[in-house]
């Protein structure tokens, strides 16, 4: 809610003699009602003393100040003596009669330009303060209705009485019968019933005959020469009324025609009927039905022409209603629209491309004015052309019609910021159909100009698809014939050769490509798969080629090596390789990890695989930066999701022909991680960085923008292939989510409330001031640890956990029911509680965290998994969430929750995939009114963050833009 300035402006128009008319001064005033006194002129002085910097002022605020700074004579004889170095004041200056008409232009102008911003905004304004400075005597009423002039004529035997009355939407009077105050003559300003009024048409000299008599009486000899000089310009513009002439009467529709009326408030646009009756056109809108002139032509015999509106109108609103258009209350016609979001242009470009009916019923179309703007209501079409170069669409669009021709690309930058008119050479301005905006936003926002060509990257064909006349352009190779090959030592569910099919077919096609299956459905042996494939595809090639020697026999060539990077988090290269050996074993694979790399990178082109780590890509990039390889995948991909990072950056140097990005969560947090993704797999694809954010991430994250969803969507949906457990795996036993809400003890709660206190006065300031990350991230742990057990953060503590007790009750139970579990968490220490209870209970357990060799993993997990007990397997989240195959767990425990579900959905993927037979119960254990609580609300809202756009919900705002929820 905007708080009000403790301040106003006040404006007076007092006379100025040595100007010779009436200049504005501004004052300025506490902020309070009613105004009483002006004592203080708005100077620069008085300004700094209230505190106004008149840059952060409102612009029309800023105008008027100007105004009333420029008008002051010290100012403008300061201004206008360059050209009159002799002059020593104003008066000087004026006698010169050049001088005279630039300064009372300038004045005039400026004046004009106050008096309309103050009736505009209604500025308190008064006239002639006076020497008592009291505001409310002099006050007048600064926003009213212009006031418009209706001439009466009387023709008597000695001549014509004439009569002037002004009138606005409620009066009419005689400027005789209350004073008035003629402010400015051209254009009319004045002041009557201390109103300030604008003169519409006329000049105030017009009404100075007026302001003293009711009537002005011509006698009959002057007539023909005061109508020529007096009346004759002011008679075009006013409304007439005539008695004792001759009258002649025009009552026939000579013409129709249509032209917009726009309602502000609605922003929309409306049509109105103008009916012309032979010289005078009655606007269907208004309610005057006779409108009367007086033809002076013959001076000698001066008559009235008298236009008066008939039934016959009728006939022309009932031709609208008969073709679609709806009748509004003040007679104006619209196209009904249905929808949330309303086309402020609707109407207009219904009546563009109906213009031939219109036309047919007698309506003309020709004058169509938005906002001055002449609308050319020709029809128009394109004309398309696409040609395919390299890796990107060359493409020709043409704008055609009668009238005009033009590029598709001179419209880019209207399209791009919704501007529905573009000015044409011969000056109107072509009305961009609204369905264009639509239909390609997309691409505008994507394409780039080249020699009034769009260029528009292959990768981005997806805005194309909607497109008919280029869609059929795009020729991408699909529908794969696969068969699975015998090398492969699998059997592969329906669902994965659909996958390897997938991937083959952006491979075909030179694209990039995303598996972002869940956790558990097999992306390692789906891409070990296509690699066959890829090969099976290089034999091939080789055999069209086949050499021979001079006597005809066939000279063995050695294949083609695939050489395929694969990158994996360092947990999974052993992972990885054994896979392959399963699945491949044909593939001629490496490690490329450990003391012997120097060696091998000599000859890393002569193997089909090669496993290695984020890491080592990041150490060794200025060696692996000099190879070309055909294939480059990265598994767990989220790495890579930090654009800023080190091995972002190392990954992006790497050339390869094609890539393959494999994870259950491609978007973890924020659409930062997609960009990363997608500028991975197809670079460029959405842009850069900074343009992705203006067009993307800040429209869907910050203001929930549905199109911009959709259209990122469109964009992505090609290059990621997303199937869920429950979507392809109908076998798969039934997996149980439950909570555990623990209370505190006594003591830990009363500990958790101080620290909670702590945090709220450190992290939420009152002064304005910044956090920075760390010391929230460090503050909200310290309370996460402090609700699962007080000796996390003080080891010496005596105080029991409320948690650890129900814990080790509810494992206690497991243990005896002989359930295979897995325990993680976040925190390494909480584990060795557990791992403590266990041993004082000579219960056998495993253990995997960040410190177990890779070696030692693979030993804790076979002996989980083959052998009776132990019962119990204690995992860190971050080391074990991913890689693992823990099938013979039925209860998955969460110690403690995690700011991102998806750390912890990696976590249940360990149990709950291919291979296992039982139901899978997943329970965490909560410290009920504690921090924990608050991250399960807020995990609620975060699922909705990677399936955004894998499937249809939104981001979830940032952990810095809820720490008053969580600290409450």
């Amino acid at each position: 809610m905007e708080t009000e300035n403790p301040f106003q402006f006040c404006f007076d128009i007092s006379f100025e003699k040595r100007l010779n008319t009436y200049i504005p001064t501004a004052y300025i005033v506490g902020h309070s009602e009613p105004i009483t006194y002006l004592e203080k002129k708005a100077s620069p002085e008085v300004l700094q003393s209230f505190g106004v910097v008149v840059e952060n002022l409102d612009a029309n605020t800023k105008k008027v100040l100007s105004l009333c700074e420029a008008l002051k004579p010290e100012v403008i004889f300061k201004k206008f003596s360059k050209n009159s170095k002799s002059s020593k004041n104003i008066e000087d200056l004026l006698k010169d009669s050049k001088l005279e008409f630039g300064i009372r232009q300038f004045i005039q102008t400026n004046l004009d330009q106050f008096y309309s911003l103050v009736s505009k905004d209604d500025f308190p304004i008064s006239l002639n303060l006076g020497k008592e400075k009291d505001f409310r005597i002099s006050r007048i009423v600064s926003k009213n209705p212009a006031l418009e002039t209706s001439l009466e004529f009387d023709k008597h035997e000695n001549g014509i009485s004439y009569t002037l009355l002004l009138k606005d939407e409620t009066t009419e009077f005689y400027p005789s019968n209350t004073t008035i105050t003629l402010l400015l003559d051209e254009p009319g300003w004045l002041v009557a019933y201390h109103k300030l009024y604008r003169l519409k048409d006329i000049n105030t000299k017009k009404i100075t005959p007026f302001l003293t008599k009711k009537s002005v009486e011509i006698p009959s000899k002057l007539v023909p020469d005061y109508f020529e000089k007096f009346i004759k310009d002011i008679a075009k513009k006013a409304d007439i009324k005539a008695t004792g002439f001759a009258v002649e009467l025009k009552d026939k529709i000579t013409s129709c025609s249509l032209q917009l009326a726009h309602d502000f408030f609605k922003n929309t646009y409306f049509l109105n009927l103008l009916f012309d009756y032979d010289g005078f056109s009655f606007d269907n809108s208004k309610a005057k039905k006779i409108h009367s002139e007086i033809d002076i032509r013959n001076l000698d015999e001066i008559k009235v022409i008298q236009y008066k509106r008939t039934s016959e109108e009728a006939s022309f609103e009932n031709k609208l209603l008969e073709i679609g258009l709806s009748k509004t209350e003040n007679n104006l016609f619209e196209l009904s629209q249905k929808g949330e979001k309303q086309d402020s242009f609707a109407t207009v470009q219904w009546a563009i491309e109906n213009q031939e009916i219109l036309e047919s019923y007698g309506f003309s179309v020709k004058d169509l004015k938005i906002d001055s703007k002449k609308i050319d209501a020709h029809k128009v079409n394109i004309q398309f052309s696409n040609e395919i170069k390299s890796d990107w669409f060359d493409i020709k669009m043409i704008v055609v019609c009668e009238a005009f021709e033009f590029s598709f690309s001179e419209i880019i930058e209207n399209i791009k910021n919704r501007n529905r008119l573009f000015l044409l050479p011969n000056g109107n301005y072509f009305l961009i159909p609204i369905e264009w905006m639509t239909l390609y936003g997309p691409m505008a926002k994507l394409a780039k100009v080249q020699n009034g060509n769009l260029t528009l990257l292959k990768s981005n064909f997806a805005v194309l698809e909607d497109i008919p006349e280029l869609k059929s352009s795009i020729n991408l190779k699909s529908d794969i014939e696969y068969q699975p090959s015998p090398l492969v030592k699998a059997t592969l569910r329906p669902y994965q050769i659909e996958g390897v099919k997938w991937l083959l077919e952006h491979y075909n096609n030179g694209l990039g490509a995303c598996l972002a299956d869940d956790m558990g459905l097999g992306k390692t042996l789906q891409t070990l798969t296509t690699l066959v494939a890829v090969q099976e595809q290089l034999d091939y090639e080789k055999a069209e080629n086949v050499q021979l020697d001079l006597f005809g026999n066939e000279i063995p060539v050695p294949k083609e090596y695939l050489k395929a990077l694969i990158v994996l988090p360092s947990s999974l290269v052993f992972n990885w390789y054994n896979e392959a050996r399963k699945f491949t074993p044909h593939f001629r694979r490496v490690q490329y990890v450990g003391n012997n790399r120097k060696l091998l990178s000599k000859k890393l082109e002569k193997y089909d695989v090669i496993f290695t780590s984020y890491a080592i890509v990041s150490r060794d990039i200025s060696i692996l930066e000099k190879y070309n390889f055909r294939y480059l995948i990265l598994d767990e991909s989220q790495y890579i999701k930090n654009k800023n990072s080190k091995i972002f950056k190392a990954i992006n140097q790497v050339k390869a022909n094609h890539k393959i990005s494999l994870s259950g969560t491609p978007i973890e947090n924020s659409l930062d991680d997609l960009w990363s993704q997608m500028q991975f797999i197809n670079p460029n694809i959405l842009g850069s960085y900074s343009f992705f954010a203006e067009n993307y991430k800040f429209p869907i994250e910050k203001k929930l923008d549905e199109s911009s969803l959709l259209e990122l969507k469109n964009l992505i949906s090609p290059f990621i292939l997303r199937r869920t457990k429950e979507q392809v795996l109908k076998d798969l036993p039934e997996l149980s989510e439950q909570i555990f809400y623990c209370e505190m003890e006594p003591e830990q709660e009363k500990l958790y409330e101080e620290e909670k206190s702590k945090a709220r006065n450190s992290l939420l300031k009152t002064d304005g001031s910044g956090v920075d990350k760390i010391n929230i991230i460090n503050t909200l742990m310290r309370l996460r640890q402090l609700s699962n057990h007080p000796k996390m953060i003080d080891s010496k503590s005596e105080m029991d956990s409320g948690k650890y007790i129900a814990v080790t009750r509810y494992l206690e139970t497991l243990v005896q029911s002989n359930q295979k579990t897995i325990i993680f968490s976040s925190f390494v220490s909480n584990l060795d509680f557990y791992k403590t209870w266990c041993k004082e209970n000579k219960i056998d357990f495993c253990e995997l965290t960040g410190e177990t060799p890779l070696k030692e993993r693979e030993y804790q997990v076979n002996r989980f998994q083959v052998q009776e007990k132990p019962l119990l397997f204690f995992i860190s989240l971050k080391a074990g969430g991913v890689g693992l195959n823990i099938t013979k767990a039925s209860f998955v425990v969460f110690l403690d929750p995690w700011w991102n579900p998806f750390s912890e959905k990696q976590g249940i993927g360990r149990a709950h995939r291919i291979g296992q037979m039982n139901k899978v119960n997943v329970i965490r254990f909560i410290a009920k009114n504690t921090v924990e609580e608050k991250i399960i609300r807020l995990q609620e809202s975060k699922k909705l963050l990677a399936d955004s756009l894998l499937d249809e919900n939104y981001i979830s705002t940032e952990i810095e833009d809820n720490l008053d929820f969580i600290l409450e």
